[in-house]
């Protein structure tokens, strides 16, 4: 029986190249896994605990709009005492309030 030196040569070489492969890819593998628990880890220990603030809720509410005839009434009642203060002391901005609130019965 003759031996094929080549073949064997190329045999034992791929063989050993995939032997090779293999130990590396494990390697980068196990490296990997170290980098990824070691990043947990750290980010976990530089995050500043949080502290658990309850939410604040404010009291305050918004004055509710006047309904129409509540604006009218209230409107009367400025138009009244502007006018009850120009008869008093009829001054020019006397005059001119109660004509901003009064338009109609200005004179």
């Amino acid at each position: 029986m003759q031996l094929n030196y080549l073949k064997l040569y190329a045999c034992l070489t791929l063989a050993g190249l995939t032997i090779w492969l293999v130990d590396q890819a494990w390697s980068i593998y196990q490296l990997k896994l170290v980098s990824d628990v070691t990043t947990k880890a750290i980010s976990q220990i530089s995050q500043p605990k949080k502290i658990q603030v309850p939410a604040y809720k404010p009291t305050y509410k918004p004055p509710t709009k006047p309904k129409p005839y509540e604006k009218i009434k209230y409107d009367d009642k400025v138009c009244k005492f502007f006018l009850d203060e120009y008869r008093k002391d009829p001054t020019e901005s006397n005059r001119l309030k109660m004509r901003e609130y009064c338009p109609i019965s200005s004179n």
